[in-house]
């Protein structure tokens, strides 16, 4: 219980921070005149696009979840929207959510359930890598612009972050394709490092290992794998392009070229990945005016109402939808509550 408390009060100061840090310099009235000029038909389009990104996130989940049993995509649509719901919660309980709601209603463990999810999430980080290289070798000169170049050194940062999620993902599938190859050696080095721990603990973590095991087949499945590859792009490419119709809105369209999409969609995970907070408040505007302010001098009042904007837009969706689902299944968050202290 007290964990649960200090994840609350870590994100509320993240959000703080980043809030202070998003809206300092900006005055009531700038706010109301951008928001007084937004061109709301726009969002139309935009609304459309993310509707579509969780339905190929949808669809993709189902070939990860396939290794271990095929169940429809329309079966996978509730917990994958409550999960993303749940993301409003302190420490990124969504993914728990997600876990535990289809092991129950598909009858998976919920081990093995996650390790699909653990997955999901390294292919997205694949695709960030790719993005963040290519802006790096082709379009590094844009880092360099603007107040971003000057006051934050941020090609630096974006350097250090892509070396380091490189290294991350490279042990994290090497380790993944030996658990699938090379299972004895493989729960030999897992043994290595429980040998310490209480024997309780380590018969647990032997158990949750095979579990895992089981919900990383997607790396023998070759069909499944190069769907997932195609369906990332996919999902990758509606995320970005969704960003566009907003500019439209608030009618900024002519002054950003084509390829400030990828740096504000980059910003925007890497900003959300580092500050964790609840729903990416804070963290998701702070992240639009780094791009859309300091890096390609958009009035900070305006990149501060597209954070707004657009955070409103994806959250409000996600939360709407999944709370439909949540009230039409008669799920309640009391009930993860109670199972996440169980698995603890």
């Amino acid at each position: 219980m007290r964990k649960k408390y200090i994840h609350l009060l870590i994100g509320l100061v993240f959000i703080a921070l980043s809030l202070f840090y998003a809206f300092r310099g900006v005055s009531i009235t700038e706010l109301k005149e951008a928001f007084m000029s937004l061109r709301y038909v726009y969002l139309l389009p935009a609304l459309f696009l993310v509707a579509l990104s969780y339905l190929l996130r949808a669809m993709r989940w189902r070939y990860l979840v396939r290794s271990i049993k095929d169940v429809k995509t329309t079966r996978l649509f509730s917990p994958l929207m409550i999960g993303f719901m749940g993301n409003m919660l302190p420490a990124r309980a969504g993914e728990f959510i997600r876990a535990y709601l289809l092991g129950k209603k598909e009858h998976i463990s919920f081990s093995s359930s996650f390790a699909t999810i653990f997955i999901e999430r390294l292919f997205d980080m694949v695709l960030v890598l790719s993005l963040l290289f290519w802006v790096l070798l082709f379009r590094s000169e844009v880092f360099a612009s603007g107040t971003a170049g000057e006051n934050h050194k941020l090609m630096g940062y974006m350097i250090k972050f892509a070396w380091v999620s490189l290294a991350g993902c490279m042990f994290i599938f090497m380790f993944s394709a030996l658990l699938q190859y090379r299972n004895n050696l493989a729960m030999k080095i897992v043994n290595v490092f429980i040998r310490p721990l209480p024997l309780k603990w380590g018969e647990k973590i032997i158990g949750l290992v095979h579990s895992f095991t089981e919900g990383l087949k997607i790396i023998k499945d070759t069909r499944g794998f190069l769907a997932t590859i195609f369906l990332s792009f996919l999902i990758w490419t509606t995320f970005v392009t969704t960003y566009y119709p907003i500019y439209m809105a608030f009618g900024i369209e002519n002054q950003l070229p084509v390829f400030s999409l990828i740096i504000l969609a980059l910003t925007v995970a890497i900003f959300i990945t580092l500050f964790p907070t609840p729903g990416f408040l804070g963290s998701f505007q702070a992240a639009c005016v780094v791009a859309l302010h300091e890096i390609f001098e958009i009035p900070k009042a305006i990149a501060a109402s597209y954070g707004i904007v657009t955070w409103i837009l994806l959250m409000g969706f996600t939360v709407i939808i999944g709370a439909i689902f949540a009230i039409k299944e008669n799920i309640s968050f009391g009930e993860f509550s109670a199972e996440r202290e169980q698995t603890k």
